[in-house]
C-alpha cells in the first residue's frame, strides 16, 4: 500500500480501511472471525497501530504472513 509522504505522520480513516481490506482480502478471512472485530472498532486503532510501528504495509510476491503472538496462560 503506497500512501503520500505527508500521509505518513496522520494516518488517515481511507488509509486505515484501505490497509485493513488489503490485510483482510489477503488473508481470505470469514465473515465469522471479521464480524466481532467490525463490531467493536477496535481494528481501525490496531491498524493505524501496524501501521505506525511498521511505516506502511506491503505485500511481498502477493504474499502474506500473519502470525499471533503466543501468551502463557496462567
Amino acid at each position: 500500500m503506497h500512501s503520500l509522504p505527508g500521509e505518513t505522520s496522520q494516518i488517515g480513516t481511507s488509509n486505515l480501511l484501505a490497509a485493513w481490506n488489503a490485510a483482510v482480502y489477503v488473508a481470505q478471512m470469514d465473515d465469522e472471525r471479521l464480524n466481532p472485530v467490525l463490531n467493536s472498532g477496535a481494528y481501525l486503532e490496531a491498524t493505524r497501530e501496524v501501521l505506525r510501528r511498521n511505516g506502511g504495509l506491503w505485500f511481498l510476491d502477493e504474499s502474506f504472513v500473519i502470525s499471533r503472538e503466543r501468551t502463557s496462560q496462567t
